[in-house]
């Protein structure tokens, strides 16, 4: 019994392990996606600068567009100027030439605005394709080596499950089954020691009696509250019964 207490006992140093090497494993990708979220999202943050900037300068060409028709259109009427006969056209098409350089005056201040408002989405453009670069390098930097580690990992767990599947088959095969059970459904806890009186899993009293048959080793102890395989350390056991 004693044999098969040890193998339960490495067993679970291996599960521990595997544990370890599983959160990890879960660790891993989600550092590859925040690399990949922030190239995406320096990528988004770009495309929506420059479209701003595009939607910007279509509304200059507009006005740029207004003032050359509104610049002929005074010109026309200038030229009309020295063919007037009377004096209450003179001032009519006066005044309409007047109207024409206020809304030529109007429109090169939007204008001047939109300029403003150019030079301020380059700016935010040109910190867009820095902070894309950053990411694509890091991204560069580190992509590789995280898909190694990954990589590795597997390899691990597959080594370490080998290893601890080697020692499970030396014990009987109903106790491997419960094992199995209870490092499925019991937090990769199948076997937990017993401290200071209590379930080393779930913190449950454990009875005189049991006590007893952990110093002796002599059984296979199961948790009352949690089922867990409960197991005296080995020197804590020859101390006691010494």
């Amino acid at each position: 019994m004693e044999d098969q207490l040890k193998t339960l006992e490495a067993m679970q140093v291996l599960d521990d392990k595997i544990g370890q090497y599983r959160l990890l494993q879960e660790e891993l990708p989600k550092q590859l996606n925040e690399i990949n979220e922030k190239v995406e999202q320096a990528t988004a943050d770009l495309l929506m600068g420059e479209t701003e900037k595009s939607e910007i300068n279509k509304k200059q060409r507009a006005i740029e567009s207004d003032i050359k028709t509104y610049q002929e259109q005074i010109k026309k009427y200038a030229g009309q100027l020295s063919e007037i006969k009377t004096n209450k056209e003179y001032k009519a098409l006066n005044s309409e030439i007047a109207y024409l350089k206020e809304k030529v005056s109007e429109v090169e201040s939007q204008l001047l605005l939109l300029m403003d408002s150019e030079n301020e989405v380059n700016a935010r453009i040109e910190q867009y394709k820095a902070a894309l670069a950053e990411a694509e390098a890091n991204k560069k930097a580190k992509e590789g080596d995280l898909k190694a580690q990954i990589s590795t990992l597997e390899a691990k767990i597959a080594s370490t499950r080998a290893e601890r599947n080697k020692l499970a088959v030396t014990l009987p095969v109903a106790l491997i089954k419960r094992y199995g059970n209870l490092i499925k459904n019991k937090d990769n806890q199948a076997v937990v020691y017993n401290r200071d009186g209590s379930c080393g899993g779930c913190g449950f009293v454990i009875r005189q009696q049991m006590r007893i048959e952990l110093q002796l080793r002599k059984k296979i102890v199961y948790c009352e509250n949690c089922g867990r395989i409960l197991i005296n350390p080995a020197s804590e056991s020859s101390n006691e019964s010494g």
